[in-house]
């Protein structure tokens, strides 16, 4: 293992596992901080439930439990009670009394059709009446509209929307998902209950009233702060894993102190960046039902800044192409996050979502260190000890100092230096200063230093024959 960690042909492999397990583990450090966030003070929230012919018998009974529970945990909240079925009506208005409130959903009986144009004129009604700031309106249905205008509906839903009130379905049996993420403006905050499964959904969506990952808090601030949060852990895994297997295969210290400060106050600004990115975009976009766009452009921003960072890392990383490829990993782990969690819901898509952005953005950077260079040192400290960096216009600084790009103890800090001028890699030490070639080495101690390009690329087995033949015995004897 130790061996296929240390060959610089793995690296692709190694830095998309690490970016991936390093966001993973950042993910659960951000679910923490998402709980732990305050609720937004006292909101208003409208429970909007279908009360047609087909909910009765045991959906009815299932419903009227789920959402018992969701009134109990929506401490010091104001909640109204509307019903729709042919038509729609006011059965509580707004009260913080729960004895009530369960007691009116514990009255609830099944009859008619389903008008949704009655459902969002009535709950606009009764929101008008909230004195609170934030408002919430949660519809329950379990079908599709069959009386009344239903592009009525939606036209009303959007005007909810564009006044800052969100809204959020729990959709059963033969409900029209589609149509219910046209009334709520984001697919996200239509949730799906499978048979018997309604009070985890009224969780999920409790859950996402208090703090929803991309615009479903209790006001701006909050889900700024919710947003940005969980993209700064995200972005903190990511670079604490590439920065340290990158120093891991410079045969440096893993996370040094001088370098953990930054990376902790560079992740800070590419998850506030993102934060503002997505929170922005939803708020714009989710009226014309794109909200998803948000998160896909804030994901792809924070892969962006994050391969940018690696600039900074990575010697002579090519920037234009760190910060393309950057997006583009970005832009790829954020479809697979947002495929995960529309399939899986909430904590658990956010964590494989997680795994997966990590993994692309790390494998993307990788990508443009290997691929796109044109001259690298091989560094050889022995037949089965590799490392290689990349040469430009950036100095390659070798040494036994803290901040010499290629470690070699035993000699002075900053003992040698390697710079791309032209067609040409100078060296220059304490001798003076040589001119290379692809195919030239320097001997420094016991460490070979080999210049390499496309046309001239590093054969260990050409170089070192005797001594490869010789390490290949010995990984067979271990």
């Amino acid at each position: 293992m130790q061996t296929y960690l240390h060959d610089p042909k793995n690296k692709p492999v190694v830095f998309m596992l690490s970016a991936a397990i390093g966001c993973l583990i950042a993910a659960f450090f951000a679910e923490v901080f998402l709980l732990a966030l305050p609720k937004g003070g006292t909101q208003s929230i409208c429970l909007t439930i279908d009360t047609s012919g087909s909910m009765a018998g045991d959906l009815m009974l299932e419903m009227q439990q789920a959402a018992k529970e969701f009134v109990d945990q929506r401490s010091g909240d104001n909640l109204a009670i509307t019903i729709f079925s042919s038509d729609a009506r006011i059965v509580e208005p707004f009260t913080k009394d729960k004895h009530k409130l369960k007691e009116t959903i514990g009255a609830l009986m099944a009859f008619g059709a389903t008008n949704f144009e009655a459902a969002l004129r009535v709950s606009t009604e009764v929101l008008e009446k909230a004195n609170d700031s934030s408002k919430t309106l949660l519809i329950f249905t379990d079908g599709e509209n069959t009386v009344g205008d239903a592009s009525q509906a939606i036209q009303t839903a959007e005007r909810l929307r564009q006044q800052g009130i969100r809204i959020f379905a729990v959709a059963a049996l033969d409900a029209d998902v589609m149509y219910l993420a046209g009334l709520t403006g984001d697919r996200n905050r239509v949730i799906f209950a499978q048979d018997g499964k309604l009070r985890e959904a009224f969780d999920q969506v409790e859950r996402m009233i208090a703090t929803t990952i991309g615009g479903g808090s209790a006001s701006y601030t909050v889900a700024f702060i919710a947003t940005s949060g969980w993209t700064f852990f995200a972005a903190l895994g990511i670079a604490l894993a590439l920065v340290a297997i990158q120093n891991y295969f410079m045969k440096k210290p893993l996370l040094p102190q001088h370098q953990m400060v930054w990376v902790a106050a560079g992740a800070a600004v590419a998850g506030i960046a993102s934060g503002f990115v997505a929170q922005t975009a939803m708020t714009v976009l989710s009226a014309i039902y794109l909200g998803e766009v948000g998160r896909v452009l804030a994901w792809s921003v924070l892969g962006c800044l994050l391969a940018f960072g690696m600039v900074f890392v990575i010697p002579n990383l090519d920037k234009k192409k760190a910060l393309q490829f950057g997006a583009l990993g970005g832009f790829l782990g954020s479809l697979g996050f947002l495929f995960v969690t529309a399939a899986i819901g909430d904590t658990g898509g956010r964590l494989i979502g997680a795994f997966i952005l990590g993994a692309c953005i790390g494998l993307l950077v990788a990508i443009v260190e290997t691929f796109y260079r044109n001259v690298w040192l091989m560094v050889i400290y022995d037949p089965r000890n590799f490392a290689q960096v990349n040469l430009g216009s950036q100095a390659v600084t070798i040494g036994s100092g803290n901040g010499d790009t290629v470690p070699i103890p035993g000699i002075g800090a900053k003992a040698g230096t390697f710079l791309v001028v032209g067609d040409k890699v100078q060296y220059t030490d304490i001798h003076g200063t040589q001119s290379l070639v692809p195919g030239n080495r320097v001997t420094v101690g016991k460490v070979e230093l080999v210049i390499c390009s496309k046309d001239v690329p590093f054969s260990p087995s050409k170089f070192y024959p005797m001594k490869m033949s010789r390490a290949k015995e010995l990984m067979n004897q271990s």
